[in-house]
């Protein structure tokens, strides 16, 4: 699938939920939100964990009382390599399914799909080359608690998986990354 075809059909699929969110008299949302990113990197003495701070942008739409319906934009941060700098950012959509504990605490789940393009660079005492970069559509996955904070606005603490490019450099196949903290405003 083309990155054309893949902004494409996030962007009808945006639309389509802003229309029956809006005609179900159901609440949209923007949030964003800081994190910190793991990754499985190659090293000199084998497969080492990278991490690095990433941020994320979400908007999505309330399609009934427990599920939504969620676009986001991630920043996975930048691990480094003992010869690369890999830097990953992805582009996804999500069905999130929320689960009232408390009146102010939930717990939600969330699967979709994303695409996670992957850039690998050369950085000092290597040979310089062109960055190589790939991009691939995968599964991704989370899991985390909202705390409601206001009428209109909750925090998230959460955990999610992306599928990576192994093809893009030193990467296992996946990153993680633990949200510190996603501010959700709902209108």
């Amino acid at each position: 699938m083309s990155k054309n075809q893949f902004r494409i059909i996030l962007t009808v699929a945006v639309l389509g939920m802003a229309k029956l969110s809006l005609a179900a008299g159901m609440a949209s949302y923007v949030g964003i939100g800081l994190g910190n990113t793991s990754a499985e990197v190659n090293g000199t003495s084998g497969q080492v964990t990278a991490s690095g701070a990433g941020y994320r942008l979400v908007a999505g739409s309330q399609i009934a009382q427990t599920l939504s319906v969620e676009t986001e934009y991630v920043d996975l941060g930048e691990f480094a390599g003992s010869t690369t700098n890999v830097a990953a950012k992805a582009l996804g959509v999500s069905g999130v399914l929320t689960m009232p504990v408390t009146g102010m605490l939930s717990i939600y789940g969330k699967a979709g799909l994303a695409r996670v393009e992957t850039t690998v660079a050369t950085h000092a005492g290597a040979t310089a080359t062109t960055p190589l970069s790939d991009a691939v559509v995968g599964m991704t996955l989370g899991y985390g608690i909202q705390i409601d904070v206001a009428p209109n606005a909750s925090i998230r603490l959460a955990w999610d998986r992306y599928k990576s490019s192994p093809l893009a450099g030193p990467f296992s196949d996946r990153i993680n990354m633990n949200s510190s903290g996603l501010f959700i405003l709902r209108f």
